[in-house]
């Protein structure tokens, strides 16, 4: 029952929504009918079904009329690199919540985000991707080291060029110190220095005299230095001053343009030298990352090398898929890694990965998930796991390994009633039985083991029987009561004895076990039998072995007497 919204070009559109199918009908409805874009308001949370995914985001499906878009950033707060990983989880038809983050003519901003929807996370965390968040402080991180790096470069660069300015100004100094001193001394007669003087430059000059007296020169340094109020300090100089000011005009200036030409040229040299310098790291840089990936290249290439992270893993697994001993080797590197969730998701991964005609692959990853879960999970978890594999594996065989699984852990309670359900579920199975039977046998349990037996005669067709008798008295042999044993097979054989298998059986394990005297016997026993001409010929032949390599060369001649009789009457009887 449906109703037809509309049939245009030969395609008939079809609804099957309550509210139209039954009208008068007045119950909640979940997810409101969206006819047209004036239905979206924004911060609302509706459902919706993913329609395609383009270079730019999620096309996402409100109504038949209607679409919404989903940019990448908010389809989940990880940071994906290649969109075809979206396509994975993100199939065309999967019903998912969205939040309308805006409406702007006829375009719908839609989120699917958790913080937005309360839902989870369309991208599993297992998938171990960088959140979007943790790549902006990274570029922002990256950015403030590159700053800090060009600041340095800057200051040192200054510190540089100031380093050498100041070695100029220096040895400029101390070359117009010398010249002066070397050249300029003045000369003059002895006069009166008057404080009233306008002539007076304001320095004080010491005069070289042969005939000058001591304290005319402390009276000249008094009043020298009582200056008039407001006036500057006068400036002393210990020897000559230069009084030439042309040759000083000509002189300063081209000093500096000696001292620029000299820092510029530097500058230049310290420039050159690091972008030499950048330059051979950088081909030095280039040369060692071509090194190890040639190095990653053999090593990848190598088929004896062991992978040792989980890229290698991923490697592997993506090559050859279908192979569930990488997959379970891929768990057991999370796990020594202690690493149990990852684990979990890798086996997940196998799970959904393996082709499913391949049942025997998968049913290894879900014996080993079983593992995984009694060794490190609860009681819950491993029920919740052994429910999903008895429905995707042969139920049979998962309830065997999970009681293979209790046996090995010690957990004997568990098996015990394990074995119990199985019996009543799989009664007619003869393998279970046998199952439980040795394990009975193993925690030597055998009066249990002997009331088995009659419980799985009574439980089986009796064309079963002869085969399962034969089946617990090799347990018997090798877990259990030998003598018990014999005394199975040798009722068995008592009621069947034309049963040739049962037969080369019994003498298997009676030469493994058994003393000549017995096995002998059972020999002896045999070839009287009236069986047919080849099975005697066979068991005539085993003698013959037998005897050759225990026995002596009488007890050989004997086996072939014996063979000569039985054809010698054979011969006789079909002559008459």
């Amino acid at each position: 029952r449906c109703y037809i919204l509309s049939n245009e070009n030969s395609k008939i559109q079809l609804s099957l929504r309550q509210s139209r199918l039954n009208p008068k009908c007045n119950s909640k409805v979940e997810d409101v009918e969206i006819t047209c874009i004036e239905d979206v308001k924004k911060g609302q949370l509706l459902r919706g079904y993913v329609k395609s995914i383009t270079s730019s985001g999620v096309l996402f499906s409100l109504s038949t009329s209607l679409l919404g878009r989903i940019l990448f950033q908010n389809v989940s707060p990880y940071f994906v690199q290649k969109h075809s990983l979206y396509e994975k989880y993100l199939p065309e038809g999967k019903l998912l919540t969205a939040k309308v983050l805006g409406v702007s003519g006829k375009h719908v901003e839609l989120s699917i985000l958790p913080e937005d929807t309360g839902m989870p996370s369309v991208l599993p965390e297992s998938l171990g991707l960088p959140r979007y968040n943790v790549e902006e402080d990274k570029r922002k991180a990256d950015d403030r080291e590159k700053k800090e790096e060009l600041n340095l470069k800057t200051k040192r660069r200054r510190r540089n060029s100031e380093s050498e300015q100041e070695k100029m100004m220096k040895l400029h100094w101390r070359w117009r110190e010398i010249r002066n001193y070397s050249i300029w001394e003045v000369k003059t007669k002895k006069r009166k220095v008057c404080p009233a003087d306008e002539s007076d430059s304001g320095i004080e000059v010491y005069y070289r005299e042969e005939d000058d007296d001591d304290q005319q020169e402390e009276t000249t340094k008094k009043k020298s230095k009582i200056n008039k109020p407001g006036e500057a300090p006068r400036l002393q100089v210990s020897v000559g001053f230069t009084w030439d000011e042309d040759w000083n005009a000509m002189d300063i200036p081209m000093l500096n343009q000696k001292e620029e030409s000299s820092e510029s040229e530097e500058e230049e040299d310290l420039q050159s030298k690091l972008k030499k310098k950048t330059k051979k790291e950088k081909e030095l840089e280039k040369q060692k990352k071509e090194k190890e990936l040639c190095k990653l290249e053999a090593a990848l290439m190598d088929p004896n090398r062991q992978p040792q992270s989980a890229d290698d893993f991923d490697r592997l697994v993506l090559s050859s898929p279908n192979s569930s001993i990488l997959w379970l080797q891929y768990m057991a590197f999370h796990l020594q890694a202690t690493e149990i969730e990852k684990a979990r998701a890798v086996a997940e991964r196998a799970i959904k990965t393996i082709c499913f005609r391949e049942e025997q692959e998968k049913l290894n990853v879900w014996v080993a998930l079983l593992n995984l879960e009694n060794m490190y999970g609860t009681e819950e978890t491993l029920m919740k796991v052994f429910e999903r594999a008895v429905q995707y594996n042969e139920p049979l065989k998962v309830f065997q390994h999970l009681c293979d699984i209790y046996a090995n852990s010690e957990k004997y309670k568990q098996a015990e009633e394990l074995y119990n359900t199985m019996l009543k579920r799989f009664r007619q199975e003869k393998s279970v039985w046998l199952k439980y039977a040795s394990y009975l046998l193993k925690q030597g349990q055998t009066e249990a083991t002997h009331k088995l037996l009659e419980r799985a005669l009574k439980a089986l067709p009796t064309k079963e029987h002869v085969d399962v008798i034969s089946r617990f008295a090799q347990l018997e042999f090798r877990f259990g009561d030998a003598e018990h044993a014999k005394a199975l097979f040798e009722s068995t054989l008592s009621s069947y004895p034309k049963r040739t298998d049962i037969w080369s059986i019994y003498m298997d394990i009676m030469i493994k076990n058994g003393s000549q005297k017995e096995i002998r016997d059972i020999f002896e026993r045999v070839i009287h039998l009236s069986l047919a001409p080849k099975k005697m010929k066979f068991f005539f032949k085993r003698y013959l072995d037998y005897e050759k390599k225990f026995g002596t060369a009488d007890s050989v001649l004997a086996v072939k007497r014996a063979a000569l009789e039985y054809v010698e009457n054979k011969s006789s009887l079909a002559d008459t």
